[in-house]
């Protein structure tokens, strides 16, 4: 009887998990066959914040080197080339204190994003995200600034995510 429970259980957990698209994150891949090696040259930038750029880049870079399903390699060696743009920072006080002092913050990006298959020459995506992130300021300058970097951090963390899930997993 409790072999046959068992077998009950396992047919019914292979029958919900067969055929419905479900698959594990971070394993396989929703893009063509050919494309194996991504390359993300430095994000051009239109914000008015100076050099913030190079860290979306580095962190986006970062998150797809983690992910480990397309190695990254230069701009000609490469299947799919991501180009983007930072177009938006904004930096906005959210919550004030009795004395009118702002006490937290929201840090706002927009990146319009480029995918394109060099194989098969052609876009696979373009798009725009936005990601924002909450942080509190402190009564002292570097306690606040430490705060906003690392705000902008997980701003960073979370646009690599999302394009991932996007690009690789379409998703």
């Amino acid at each position: 009887m409790k072999l046959f429970c068992c077998v009950v259980r396992f047919i019914i957990l292979a029958s919900l998990f067969s055929g419905c698209g479900y698959h594990l994150v971070g394993y396989g891949s929703a893009l063509p066959q050919h494309i194996r090696t991504i390359a993300i040259p430095v994000f051009k930038n239109t914000s008015p914040e100076p050099n913030i750029h190079r860290d979306v880049t580095d962190s986006i870079r970062r998150s797809f080197i983690t992910d480990g399903r397309l190695k990254l390699v230069g701009t000609k060696e490469s299947d799919l080339l991501i180009r983007g743009i930072l177009t938006d920072y904004q930096l906005r006080a959210v919550s004030f204190s009795g004395m009118d002092v702002a006490e937290e913050y929201i840090v706002r990006l927009g990146v319009q994003v480029e995918a394109y298959d060099r194989v098969k020459k052609k876009i696979l995506l373009a798009q725009k995200f936005v990601t924002q992130w909450d942080y509190k300021a402190t009564s002292g300058v570097t306690g606040s600034e430490s705060a906003r970097f690392a705000a902008l951090k997980e701003a960073y963390d979370d646009l690599g995510s999302r394009l991932i899930s996007i690009i690789i997993e379409q998703f």
